[in-house]
């Protein structure tokens, strides 16, 4: 028989990082997060605060009058400072967002509560029902709508998918008021009227502090994917607003409350409900084009009438003519008899979409390389779990000395070995590389040898990892065996 030109270990361990990766990394980064064996400090405590946020649960004392439970839903927990909700300005209702927990699937939800609001009648749900339908990375996904007095009035509820650790564009872009000479502007509180001289130089004053003009194509090649998917779908979001679009992670951005005006402005008389749907079309793109020029001049108020030459006048001296050409066509109406669609912003986009998706490639690859450590980290951990089953186990089958005879002494010395070294001068030896190099020699079985003494120094035996396997694996043998025979005398 021909021998196989290579041979693959009967064995897994930890490998190196990918070149490719390892250079994507900056030398800063490099530096502060050594290679480890677990997943980076910057991707757990993303993935601890998303978990937190799914666990929070409501203060009793500070939401006294919260139902327990609404339709399929419970565990509410406002996602809103409590205090008297607002009038959203975009839907002309008071709306108060809700993370719950689905009783049937135990999945968590974002139920946005139209307050005081009675369906006239249930063709909506053919609406809601195309909603549902529409999956996109750049989409919050709106599940379900149903009516409930749980609340103590008649309110509508939209359940969409909750987002853990999400802001809005507004949030992240626009929250800071803008400052002159280290003070606040006077004119930021809009009770105040705002003369037109003040909004003009608020909008110069932000030149300071603008947008990367890679995040912004980034942001126009997501946003532009989703509204292809909703209008090729034939509907229209009719929310691209910085209120309305959410954002996670570094420059990942989603759709949200999309569905909410085709129910709030549904009209039961009409014979098609998606006449209007061409019209909302075009307010889309408009849309897009006050929300690009928002976050090119850093501001809410280059996308009024009055900045839109001023605006685009910085939008001309920072940024390439690309994005300004986009803009514009975006916001200037089209010609006589042709109708705007989103496929005409495709090829303005043009080689910039190969950024994109070379950046999340990479992004990738790096995720794939942190989730081979975690591979390798439950390999390493259910080995232990075995290892702590079979060592210091009080009897097996009435054999009171079990673990400390055969087979089980020996992993007892290995687990010391392993676990319990000291330095020349008693100090515990801690070396999480001694540890894994072990662990990952008795999972291989190697035939590297080791020394094992017992606790009173008077037993030294020496064995090889594949005699210490072959020890380990009888032992937890006997145990599963003993637990399935159980279980089948039981049964």
């Amino acid at each position: 028989m021909t021998s196989p030109p290579t041979v693959t270990p009967p064995y897994t361990a930890y490998v190196a990082t990918p070149p490719r990766v390892a250079d994507a990394k900056s030398a800063a980064a490099a530096a502060t997060h050594p290679a480890s064996f677990f997943v980076s400090d910057e991707l757990r405590e993303l993935i601890l605060r998303q978990q937190n946020l799914l666990l929070m649960h409501p203060n009793p004392q500070a939401y006294p009058d919260l139902p327990n439970e609404v339709d399929n839903y419970h565990e509410l927990c406002p996602l809103e400072a409590p205090g008297q909700p607002h009038k959203s300005t975009a839907f002309g209702y008071i709306t108060t967002c809700y993370k719950a927990t689905n009783m049937k699937s135990g999945q968590c939800y974002c139920l946005r509560r139209i307050h005081g609001l009675r369906l006239a009648g249930t063709k909506c749900l053919q609406l809601v029902a195309l909603w549902s339908k529409l999956q996109h990375a750049g989409l919050v996904t709106l599940r379900e709508l149903f009516t409930t007095k749980s609340f103590g009035d008649n309110s509508v509820v939209m359940v969409y998918d909750f987002l853990p650790s999400a802001e809005t564009l507004m949030a992240r872009h626009f929250s800071q008021p803008p400052q002159l000479n280290g003070f606040l502007d006077p004119f930021q509180d809009p009770s105040i009227p705002r003369p037109y001289s003040a909004q003009k130089n608020a909008v110069l004053r932000q030149q300071s502090s603008l947008m990367p003009e890679s995040l912004i194509w980034s942001y126009v090649i997501q946003l532009t994917g989703a509204l292809r998917l909703v209008h090729g779908s034939g509907l229209a979001c009719r929310v691209l607003d910085p209120t309305k679009v959410l954002v996670t992670g570094q420059d990942r951005v989603h759709v949200n409350c999309c569905g909410v005006l085709d129910v709030l402005m549904f009209d039961n008389n009409a014979s098609n409900p998606l006449a209007m749907v061409p019209h909302y079309q075009q307010e889309d793109l408009v849309g897009l084009g006050k929300l690009l020029l928002a976050l090119s001049c850093n501001s809410v108020l280059a996308v009024q009438r009055e900045n839109f030459n001023t605006s685009i006048s910085i939008v001309e001296r920072h940024y390439s003519a690309d994005l300004k050409a986009l803009i514009m066509s975006l916001l200037l109406s089209p010609s006589a008899g042709r109708q705007r669609s989103i496929e005409d912003v495709m090829p303005m986009i043009g080689a910039r979409f190969y950024t994109q998706l070379d950046s999340a490639h990479l992004l990738a690859e790096r995720l794939e390389d942190e989730l081979a450590k975690e591979v390798q980290n439950g390999r390493l951990f259910r080995l232990l779990a075995k290892l702590s089953a079979i060592t210091e186990r009080p009897e097996l089958n009435l054999e009171g000395a079990w673990a400390e005879t055969g087979d089980r002494y020996m992993l007892k010395l290995f687990r010391d070995y392993v676990f319990h070294a000291v330095t020349d001068d008693g100090r515990p030896f801690m070396d999480m590389a001694h540890v894994v190099q072990c662990l990952n020699k008795l999972d291989a079985g190697s035939s590297d040898k080791i020394c094992l003494m017992s606790r009173d120094m008077q037993n030294v035996l020496v064995a090889t990892f594949a005699e210490l396997k072959q020890c380990f694996q009888r032992s937890f043998h006997e145990i599963f065996e003993s637990t399935m025979a159980k279980e089948s005398g039981g049964s």
